[in-house]
């Protein structure tokens, strides 16, 4: 990072003091009451000069349902000077007690449902601090844990002063989000403080953000895009809708919120735009009100894309992003004329600033020039410092000097990168990055199951399949209880779709797993 860079950084939670005192008044969060600037500022400074302020350079987690509360929780964190380590609320808790043992947190903030679960499974003895968005009851905490109620109202101001933001250094890790893991332990990706401002601050200048703009937040928290929604609207001094998974349930619910908070500015997986197509959404919208729809995750399938440029104001502006969690995003794409005028593959496109990409082939060797494809390597600011806790010398030796190999094939064309597929078995589904490994790892744990395969098949969006053969031949093992199982160890987008119970598995020559076999011959899987 040059001197330059240093001196423009900024943490990107630093802006909601300056919004505060700016523009107290002015709306942030558009849910449910609502929430200004001022009694945002005023909250989370007050959660983190009150409790959290002790705890900075260590980690704190979140699990709890998606709301305002949420939102406000991660920006204490980053206030205090910790980083932040967000779970999906609808997470078994057995994963996230594998997630919390691995992420060591020192403090835990939940909501009561949350907080009741935890308690009954047990909190890793690195946890002190138990924080409740609730005034309910909990059942009695074990010995040396602090349990904190912040009740359940957010606009009330615990500080009557703003507290300046606890000091942080750009290669200081902000948040640690926890993917899918190959060998059936989640793993988690640290984010450093310059790795999300430098994202965010392109963001912002990109789709030339401002405080007329009103945003809706539709990921997880634990999942990437989400720091789009939440540190570009602050940047911006914009207005953001958290959705809850009650709101996010329902396509339509999805096309009344855009409609009635008047959303300017939306960021998401193709899958929901294409959900939003099938039930004519963009045609109810307010002429020339959405003005940018991002995407990401997955590939952009071209005739969704048409339908969608067809049904929106020629002003309304597309952006095709690219990144795994590891780089967050380093490459976008502007959706041009030509782009909705062919049927041709929509570019990954060109670095985002404070990027660097290439292809290399698979001896490891430099390529370029149009039509070569290769494996994508990035480097710059946008490559995360690795994995938390995790010794894999490949990785940490790539990351320690700013490279990260993404595992997906590109090609250049006309200057700009054309994505070409995946090298290994991991892939996008609604924009959640899945380990086929950890699928089959879950269906491992069950005790009559003697081995178990994964595939994802070739429909889009693609379906996750999985065959399995009993300890038992004889034993008949059903695909809505193994779904059922499956369902206590894995988040509900990696249950697979459809199962089959074989007598064995098909192996190759080197005696392993033939997923190519399996694959050709589910033609026709027995359904749940």
């Amino acid at each position: 990072m040059s001197h330059s860079d240093e001196r423009a950084w900024q943490p990107v939670h630093a802006p909601l003091a300056e919004q505060a005192r700016s523009r107290p008044d002015a709306r942030f969060l558009l849910a449910g009451e609502g929430l200004s600037y001022a009694a945002a500022a005023n909250w989370v400074a007050g959660v983190a000069a009150g409790h959290l302020q002790r705890f900075a350079g260590e980690r704190v987690a979140l699990w709890l349902d998606k709301g305002n509360g949420y939102a406000l929780g991660i920006l204490a964190a980053l206030h205090a000077g910790c980083t932040y380590v967000p779970i999906d609320g609808a997470q078994p808790a057995q994963r996230v007690g594998i997630i919390l043992d691995d992420a060591a947190p020192a403090a835990v903030i939940a909501d009561h449902s949350h907080a009741c679960a935890l308690l009954a499974q047990g909190l890793p003895q690195s946890v002190k601090l138990l924080m409740l968005l609730s005034d309910m009851p909990l059942p009695d905490a074990p010995a040396g844990l602090e349990v904190v109620s912040l009740g359940g109202r957010l606009d009330a101001a615990p500080a009557a002063e703003l507290p300046e933001c606890a000091a942080v250094r750009p290669d200081q890790i902000g948040a640690i989000l926890y993917t899918s893991g190959s060998t059936g332990t989640p793993k988690g990706v640290q984010l450093s403080h310059m790795n999300l401002a430098n994202f965010v601050r392109w963001c912002v200048q990109e789709l030339t953000l401002s405080p007329d703009d009103r945003l809706l937040n539709l990921a997880s928290f634990n999942f990437d895009l989400s720091t789009f929604d939440l540190f570009a609207s602050l940047q911006a001094g914009a207005a953001l809708y958290v959705t809850s998974e009650r709101e996010t349930a329902q396509v339509s619910s999805i096309a009344d919120l855009l409609r009635a908070q008047a959303i300017t500015v939306i960021y998401s997986v193709p899958s929901l735009f294409a959900l939003l197509n099938r039930i004519g959404a963009w045609t109810a919208l307010p002429h020339g009100v959405l003005r940018c729809v991002v995407f990401a995750g997955e590939v952009m399938p071209k005739p969704q894309l048409q339908a969608m440029a067809a049904a929106l104001p020629p002003s309304c502006r597309f952006y095709n992003l690219y990144g795994p969690t590891e780089t967050n995003v380093c490459l976008y794409h502007r959706v041009g004329d030509d782009d909705l005028g062919s049927d041709g593959p929509l570019p990954i496109g060109v670095p985002i600033s404070g990027a660097i990409v290439w292809l290399v082939d698979d001896q490891g060797r430099l390529v370029s020039g149009d039509g070569v494809i290769g494996e994508v390597w990035a480097s710059g600011r946008c490559v995360t410092p690795g994995y938390w806790n995790r010794k894999d010398p490949k990785n940490s030796l790539n990351h320690a000097r700013g490279m990260h190999a993404t595992g997906d094939y590109g090609e250049w064309r006309d200057g700009r990168l054309l994505y070409r597929g995946r090298k290994d078995r991991m892939l996008k589904l609604s924009g959640y990055r899945v380990e086929l490994g950890e699928i089959e790892s879950a269906l491992a744990r069950h005790p009559q199951i003697h081995e178990a395969a994964v595939v994802a098949d070739s429909v889009s969006p693609p379906r996750l399949l999985a065959f399995y053969a009993t300890r038992d031949p004889q034993q008949r093992l059903g695909s809505l209880e193994l779904k059922a199982f499956c369902a206590q160890h894995l988040p509900k987008y990696m249950v697979p779709h459809v199962l089959t119970q074989q007598a064995g598995l098909p192996k190759n020559a080197n005696g392993k797993i033939d997923y190519r076999a399996l694959r050709e011959g589910a033609a026709q899987p027995e359904a749940a």
